[in-house]
């Protein structure tokens, strides 16, 4: 798998194509991100596209492309926070309105509900690597590399990261 360090630099250098590997690389974590702040499946997928579109744009300014991943999930948070304030301020957007969706199965359980509730009171440490190892199925060693910490490090921080979730679910996760 290519480092999203090469990848940047491969848009940087021109070749635009280049940023869908990003894009499919970190699409289920960017909308996690967002279905945590805004707990809307339909408009978290809108905050991570916005997300993707402002990382592009400004690719140019990230100073350490190798933290791509990080960069990211920073930038789908506050995409989703400035969706859900002007939500509020706007009464015929209100999230206490059910969502209209297409398929029932795109609901996610209350299983999910509070375990993605759970893993976004992690620390942030902790959650990013829980979100690039399990929602970005990267392995111990992308997720060391894309945060630029040892291996032993990101292992441990997985297995707390586990703990406090065991303890917060109570017993969603095994």
């Amino acid at each position: 798998m290519q480092p999203d360090a090469e990848i940047v630099r491969d848009v940087l250098r021109g070749d635009r194509t280049a940023f869908a590997a990003l894009v499919a690389r970190h699409e289920r974590a960017a909308w996690a991100t967002a279905r945590r702040v805004l707990r809307d499946d339909h408009a978290a997928a809108d905050a991570a596209q916005e997300a993707f579109l402002l990382a592009f744009r400004r690719l140019g300014d990230l100073q350490r492309p190798e933290r791509f991943g990080v960069w990211l999930l920073r930038i789908a948070r506050r995409e989703a926070v400035r969706m859900a304030r002007a939500r509020a301020r706007s009464p015929d957007h209100a999230f206490d309105e059910p969502a209209e969706e297409p398929f029932e199965a795109s609901r996610l359980s209350a299983d999910s509900e509070e375990l993605l509730a759970a893993v976004a009171r992690l620390p942030e440490h902790e959650r990013l690597v829980v979100a690039l190892h399990y929602l970005e199925g990267r392995t111990v060693a992308e997720v060391a590399s894309a945060l630029g910490r040892p291996v032993g490090t990101v292992t441990k921080q997985l297995s707390r990261a586990i703990g406090r979730l065991r303890l917060k679910t109570g017993g969603v996760i095994g």
